[in-house]
């Protein structure tokens, strides 16, 4: 059997160690709900910035809301003056190479030329240029001494130059 002092002995080691365990879980208790606090104010911070990412981000949608607005409306009048114009596009067309051939051209409409066949002297008035994908044509349209419209190729006709 054990003496009294073993008895006390042992029962206050199992004091010391419940009082010690009370501690440790007092400590473990402590710095758990530390931990979680310091969580809760990393989590508000967190959501906090987030709502200034998404106040942010809602102000940059109202901006793009109204540029896509304006966009639409300049678009529509833009549409507007192409459905004006879509059906006379391929006289546009037309009437763009003719100015392009022209540039490139000696002769332009005004000027005074010598036909190549009788050497008389007639004003161009008009340059046609017609064709297909396959073939095209140049012609001058001139306006001879006696009133006369011609359509004359660029092989049959030269610049006049006067004599001083």
């Amino acid at each position: 059997m054990a003496s009294i002092t073993d008895l006390k002995k042992t029962k206050i080691r199992l004091v010391l160690t419940i009082i010690s365990i009370t501690f440790f879980t007092i400590f473990l208790v402590y710095f758990l709900v530390r931990s979680l606090s310091n969580e809760e104010a990393l989590h508000k911070s967190e959501v906090n910035s987030m709502n200034k990412k998404l106040k942010t981000l809602n102000e940059r949608i109202g901006t793009l809301k109204l540029e896509y607005k304006r966009l639409n409306k300049v678009r529509d009048s833009l549409k507007y003056q192409v459905d004006y114009f879509w059906p006379m596009r391929s006289l546009i067309y037309n009437a763009k190479l003719r100015d392009q051939v022209g540039d490139a051209l000696d002769l332009n409409p005004g000027d005074i030329a010598i036909l190549k066949t009788d050497s008389s002297r007639v004003i161009v008035i008009d340059i046609k240029v017609g064709g297909n994908d396959l073939s095209y044509y140049v012609n001058y349209t001139v306006k001879t001494s006696k009133g006369e419209l011609r359509e004359v190729s660029p092989y049959e006709i030269t610049k006049y130059t006067p004599k001083d």
